[in-house]
């Protein structure tokens, strides 16, 4: 399976959405403003729980696109992306270096993080789409445990599990798809399983959030995107408007090592 997912990741990695992430536009946007890599209100729970970010050691498991990476590393944090695809690697690689920022990149396994030794970080940060490629949640969380420090902080910030039974179509009534207790074969993982095995693996769950889609790119894929108006987009996160928008969107744990 891991196989399968490095060649997927690997065959995205140069796709039209992944290059309009790594457009010029794009990353100095970010450079000129970091938080523009969090969601709000994920912004606020790393200033509430990891207030001094310069030298500290972030690790980012699944690190993806790498713009959280690149936020955490002109914030001033000691930085490690680590991810299983070598292409979203190199890619990011190449942004540091031509914008002189100091990373390592490390390819690697979420689940087993064998590349990384232990109690050596601060934070570990894992940010959207991450938890449905995820079939082992009690390695990933005891390996989490396992690089940090004691005291050291977990940020995640995902996909809600409550909009898994749903189409989750924008300006459509909800309409029911699966049960939400049927976490196979999608790897749609339960509240009850993310805290859960977290205790399990030694952390003491500090602060929950439950957050709003703050942009059409949740409801839509990049390619429809193109398509839509202004107008079609305007009111996407009412509620009103869009009944599955009174569902939160994302959800973010931020959790302390003991």
């Amino acid at each position: 399976m891991i196989d399968e997912i490095k060649e997927h990741w690997n065959g995205i990695s140069d796709s039209q959405w992944y290059r309009s992430l790594r457009s010029s536009e794009k990353i100095d946007a970010l450079f000129a403003e970091p938080e523009r890599a969090f969601h709000p209100e994920v912004m606020r729970l790393i200033r509430t729980h990891t207030p001094v970010l310069k030298d500290m050691r972030v690790l980012l498991p699944s690190s993806r696109d790498n713009h959280a990476a690149f936020a955490f590393a002109l914030m001033g944090a000691v930085v490690t992306s680590a991810d299983i695809s070598e292409r979203q690697l190199e890619n990011a690689e190449k942004i540091a270096k031509e914008r002189g920022l100091d990373i390592r990149f490390v390819c690697d396994d979420t689940m087993t993080l064998s590349n990384i030794g232990d109690d050596t970080y601060d934070l570990v940060y894992t940010s959207n789409g991450t938890l449905s490629w995820i079939n082992d949640l009690e390695s990933m969380y005891r390996n989490f445990a396992r690089v940090l420090k004691k005291g050291g902080m977990l940020i995640q910030y995902d996909i809600h599990p409550f909009t898994r039974p749903f189409s989750c179509e924008a300006y459509k009534a909800p309409q029911i798809v699966k049960s939400y207790h049927d976490v196979l074969p999608h790897l749609h993982w339960r509240i009850q399983d993310l805290l859960n095995e977290q205790v399990r693996a030694g952390f003491m769950v500090t602060e929950l959030a439950e957050l709003p889609a703050v942009d059409a790119s949740f409801w839509y894929t990049y390619q429809e995107l193109q398509t839509k108006t202004e107008q079609e987009l305007k009111n996407i996160n009412d509620p009103k408007e869009n009944p599955m928008a009174a569902l939160p969107a994302w959800i973010a744990f931020v959790s302390k090592k003991q």
